[in-house]
């Protein structure tokens, strides 16, 4: 008896230990409440509109809303990336339940402004029920991920305006994509692994997507006019072939349907010459 209590005294002390930061109840600002904040804390944010341009820090804690997207919106009116996560915050760290918006994105190494909405470098955040809308970046107008593994579940992409690119751009990163949305371009990738677009159903395989491969389920591929090699076909057996030009419906055949559809399509593109 004397040693379940002593063991539910010491569970209750290690459970004391996380804090929960409220904004801006506590802290005036999210940036002063994660500074405030150590691994394991909450915090926690009140409906609202909350300036933008926010580091982690590199801290492992859960930055949530109160009430959701529809009435919590972090705004990166101070002219940069909205959220950086660059210094190797693990899959603990979470954002959960916002509007995320007016990005610019920050400076890049070759003068481009890459991440609008969020940075992410050598790190792997949970990004949950957010909504990503209206920001802008040379580079990743919604995410700009470096050798990055994050998780966004849940979410939905919308008019994030990329000046060379798509919403998220990847580069040596393996995003884990679930249940989101995309209103416009969706992903770009360079140098990068296996790539997960699922709904988290477990019978997800490899699909090729011009001359991509991406693992998902074989409603998706077929949604998207890939082709699907089977549950639990591994994209880091590369089984996608080469891309063909000739194939322009992207059903895998050369044949009469491809030349019809450029015939179709015959003559100048764009506006008339004069």
């Amino acid at each position: 008896m004397r040693l379940t209590w002593c063991i539910m005294l010491l569970a209750g002390l290690v459970g004391t230990d996380a804090q929960v930061l409220r904004v801006p109840g506590d802290h005036a600002t999210i940036q002063s409440a994660i500074e405030a904040a150590g691994d394991g804390d909450t915090v926690l944010v009140a409906p609202g509109r909350h300036e933008g341009c926010i580091d982690f820090l590199g801290k492992v804690i859960q930055l949530k809303s109160e009430d959701g997207p529809d009435r919590t919106t972090i705004h990166g009116g101070c002219g940069g990336t909205v959220i950086c996560m660059v210094q190797g915050e693990g899959a603990g760290a979470l954002i959960e339940g916002f509007t995320i918006s007016g990005g610019t994105g920050d400076p890049g190494s070759m003068g481009n402004r890459i991440g609008g909405a969020f940075r992410i470098e050598k790190s792997s955040p949970t990004i949950r029920r957010c909504i990503l809308v209206n920001n802008t970046a040379d580079l990743g107008a919604a995410a700009w991920l470096l050798e990055a593994a994050p998780t966004f579940e849940d979410c939905w992409f919308d008019r994030n305006v990329s000046t060379f690119g798509a919403e998220i751009d990847c580069t040596g990163s393996e995003p884990r994509i679930i249940r989101c949305g995309f209103h416009d371009d969706g992903i770009a990738w360079r140098d990068t692994g296996a790539i997960s677009i699922r709904d988290d159903c477990g019978d997800a395989g490899a699909c090729c997507i011009a001359g991509a491969c991406v693992m998902t389920t074989i409603d998706a591929c077929e949604d998207a006019r890939g082709q699907w090699w089977g549950e639990g076909v591994d994209c880091a057996g590369s089984p996608c072939p080469p891309p063909c030009p000739a194939d322009v419906t992207g059903d895998g055949v050369v044949n009469m349907t491809d030349m019809l559809r450029v015939l179709d399509a015959w003559g100048w593109c764009g506006k008339c010459r004069a």
